[in-house]
């Protein structure tokens, strides 16, 4: 099996917007969206994060990963997620959103549910690394650990190279230009 693609939709909330209800709607429209798949979507998930340097200084920022099984299904993710089943719900998250912006990103190392993931670090490839040394690095520096790897695979917006999911922070030499998030599930539990 080729390995997932994950298109990656980063977004906040309007100023005012109650977080709970933004967070209840965003999860209304990814279950809406899992019930009415289209053709090729894997899994929907969104995450809480913060800090991240291309946010624009958003206090609460949500990081989605929609994946899927390949590139022509990015064309039927775009059309599913504003057909008639989905529309109402998708509408109504969007209507709370003040902005956002998005990547896309291929799976090379799979070894972490995403669902679990705690931290996501991104990394920049330094000039003069192969990227055969430079993914030996990434895996070297997890010791161990078990975690994904995504590369992007087209520049939308400011995130660099590469992802890394894992459980516990990884120490990445500086060279890689890390930049670690927290992460936290949004959950139905907390609706």
């Amino acid at each position: 099996m080729q390995a997932p693609l994950g298109y990656v939709f980063w977004h906040w909330p309007r100023g005012g917007a109650n977080r709970m209800e933004y967070e209840r709607k965003l999860l209304l429209f990814q279950e809406s969206l899992l019930s009415h798949p289209p053709r090729g979507l894997v899994d929907a998930m969104s995450f809480r994060e913060k800090g991240l340097p291309w946010s624009n200084g958003r206090s609460v920022r949500y990081e989605d990963w929609y994946l899927v099984s390949d590139f022509a299904s990015l064309g039927f993710l775009n059309e599913g997620a504003v057909a008639l089943a989905n529309k109402r719900t998708h509408d109504e998250v969007a209507a709370e959103a003040l902005g956002g912006s998005g990547g896309l990103y291929r799976q090379l190392i799979g070894g972490l549910r995403m669902r679990q993931a705690q931290h996501s670090t991104w990394l920049k490839k330094p000039s003069r690394t192969s990227y055969q040394d430079f993914i030996q690095g990434i895996s070297s520096s997890a010791d161990g650990q078990e975690i994904d790897v995504w590369q992007r695979q087209l520049v939308l917006g400011r995130a660099p190279e590469f992802c890394v999911h894992s459980l516990r922070p990884v120490g990445f030499p500086k060279s890689f230009g890390p930049v670690a998030v927290g992460l936290e599930l949004v959950k139905e539990t907390e609706r």
